[in-house]
């Protein structure tokens, strides 16, 4: 898992507490991007555009699902997630009717909405949104 984004990277190098790479979200030439795995998750910070892992993954144009190991998907879906589901789904349906409106909406809007339909596509494809 932590092997297939790093082989997808430039520059990576090991250090004491994982790698470091470019970040291929703004064309990095010199590395600024953490990347680590814990707990069966990749975890990448871009420490100068701000890029988190779905940034990189879509930037990649590989599948989130890559972040995570299988191990991590609930085998049930919890009150919790069914309610971040909810809030997703409920953000997205605001966006989309906001821009069908012509209605004005801030970078901080798009963002959510962005991250509210990884989430799903996320869950979508490993099976959890049934």
């Amino acid at each position: 898992m932590l092997e297939e984004i790093l082989n997808h990277l430039d520059k990576v190098k090991k250090t004491a507490s994982g790698y470091i790479a470019c970040c291929p979200v703004h064309n990095d030439r010199n590395p600024s991007m953490s990347v680590t795995e814990k707990d069966g998750v990749v975890l990448m910070h871009c420490f100068s555009c701000g890029a988190n892992g779905l940034d990189v993954a879509n930037s990649l144009q590989i599948s989130p699902s890559a972040l995570f190991t299988d191990v991590m998907m609930p085998v049930t879906m919890t009150r919790r997630l069914k309610s971040d589901l909810q809030t997703d789904a409920y953000v997205i349906s605001i966006y989309e009717s906001t821009k069908q409106s012509n209605g004005r909406l801030t970078y901080n809007d798009f963002k959510r909405y962005k991250l509210a339909r990884e989430r799903i596509k996320v869950l979508d494809t490993l099976g959890g949104n049934s």
